[in-house]
This record gives C-alpha cells, sequence and structure tokens, in this order.
C-alpha cells in the first residue's frame, strides 16, 4: 500500500476519537452550495469519502436526502450509530454503488484529496444527475489567529491551504460555478486541540515516539492560551456544476 494509500485510511484506527475531535461543517457553507447548485428541500444528495457521517448530518440537517458512501467499516459503523435513518454503503469514490443519474448532487467533506481523480470524477459525473453538480468542502486552519500562525508552524500547515488549484475537478466532468470561505468559531482547550490533531493522517502515520512528542509540544503550546479558549474555523467551500457526456472530448 502506498504512503498516501496507507494515510488516507489511516483514520480507521482511531474511528470514535475522530467522531468526538472533528467539527461538523457550518450550515452556512451547506446552504450557499445549495443555492450554487439550485438543491431544493428534499434533494437527494450523496455524501462520498463520507466518514464518521459529519458532513452527512449536516446534509441531513438542511432538509436533504443524503446517502453515504464511505471505505472505511470502523469509519461507518460510527455514522450508522450517529444517524442510523441514513443509507450508508461500505464504498469507495471511485466504485460508487449507485445508479446512473441517481443523486441531485455530490458532497464530500474533507475526503476529495484522498481521491484517485482519474477513476473518482468520471465516477461522481456518472452517479450525479444531468443539472446537478459536486460540492467540496475543507475545514481548515486560521492562520490570522496567533494560536493557529504558532501551531502552524509546529505541525507543518503554514502557508498551505487544503487543496491544490491544479487538482480541483475540471472539463470534461465538471466545471466550477462559485467558491466561498465560511469562518465559524469554535470553544477549544489544550486536550480539544490534541484530541484533534491525534486523528490527522500525518500524525497517525509518525513513528511512536514522534507522535508523542508532537502532541506533548502542541499541548505545551496551546496551554500557554489558557485553558479554554476560541478558535476561529475556516470552511472552504467550492460548487462545481456536472457537465453533459456529450461535451466529452
Amino acid at each position: 500500500m502506498s504512503d498516501r494509500a496507507t494515510r488516507a485510511r489511516s483514520f480507521e484506527s482511531v474511528a470514535a476519537e475522530y467522531e468526538r475531535h472533528r467539527p461538523g461543517y457550518p450550515e452556512e457553507a451547506l446552504r450557499w452550495a445549495a443555492g450554487q447548485l439550485g438543491l431544493e428541500r428534499g434533494a437527494r444528495v450523496l455524501d462520498v469519502g463520507a466518514g464518521t457521517g459529519k458532513l452527512t448530518r449536516g446534509l441531513a440537517g438542511v432538509g436533504f436526502e443524503a446517502v453515504a458512501v464511505e471505505p472505511g467499516v470502523p469509519m461507518l459503523d460510527q455514522l450508522r450509530t450517529a444517524l442510523p435513518e441514513a443509507e450508508a454503503l461500505v464504498a469507495s469514490a471511485e466504485a460508487i454503488p449507485l445508479p446512473d443519474e441517481s443523486v441531485d448532487a455530490a458532497f464530500a467533506g474533507q475526503a476529495y484529496h484522498w481521491f484517485d481523480r482519474e477513476r473518482a470524477l468520471p465516477e461522481l459525473q456518472r452517479v450525479i444527475r444531468p443539472g446537478g453538480g459536486l460540492v467540496l468542502l475543507w475545514n481548515w486552519w486560521n492562520e490570522r489567529d496567533a494560536l493557529q500562525r504558532e501551531l502552524g508552524e509546529l505541525v507543518g500547515f503554514a502557508g498551505h491551504d487544503p487543496y491544490r488549484q491544479e487538482d480541483l475537478p475540471g472539463e470534461p466532468w465538471f466545471r466550477e460555478v462559485g467558491r466561498t470561505i465560511v469562518e465559524a468559531d469554535q470553544e477549544s482547550s489544550p486536550d480539544a486541540l490534541v484530541g484533534y490533531l491525534s486523528t490527522a493522517s500525518a500524525i497517525l502515520t509518525a513513528e511512536p515516539e514522534e507522535r508523542r512528542e508532537m502532541l506533548r509540544s502542541v499541548h505545551e503550546l496551546a496551554s500557554r492560551y489558557g485553558e479554554r479558549f476560541t478558535l476561529s474555523r475556516l470552511t472552504y467551500v467550492f460548487a462545481f456544476s456536472r457537465l453533459p457526456v456529450a461535451t466529452r472530448t
């Protein structure tokens, strides 16, 4: 298994912790995406790479009928516990077990960068109905915040975006129709920050001693900001329209 594949599946070893420590997605971000794609309440949408269902719950919360697809059984078990009424399937973005043109849109939260794009994009285009689209979301750090700026230097996310522009979906499958960043505050603490970062793939796949030292340093840094503090989180949102098959070259 490649290093990338190992990191992509590393979350399965900490599924319960992932569920406990990872944030959901702001309702504002989901409503913005729905507006970009013209999605109405009751639309059937796919959450691909659904993990423990953080995004699935948000989609259901704004009135969509959500079906979740996730390759990791431990992650999907968490989703089924939290959202037992949702249709949840063990599968990957590269082999979605849904009929052609069976969903109004597909969403991927904190997941697209793990997809094999050459296989996943035509598969996503296949299951989305004409006139539908694709939404990609990433929760990310806000380096305008002093703690997160220091943390970025320590952990290694400083100066980076959660996505690469050249990797975003494009023709002949999709065309971007809009992007935005939604800012939201969350209460945190040194222990909560360590818990969150203990579910990051780079730390999960590090050597045990390196992992312990990194998390110890994170706790030490965060403790300088107090027992409780507010973190500003940025959610990057991208909306893409599905291109018709006839436009392929």
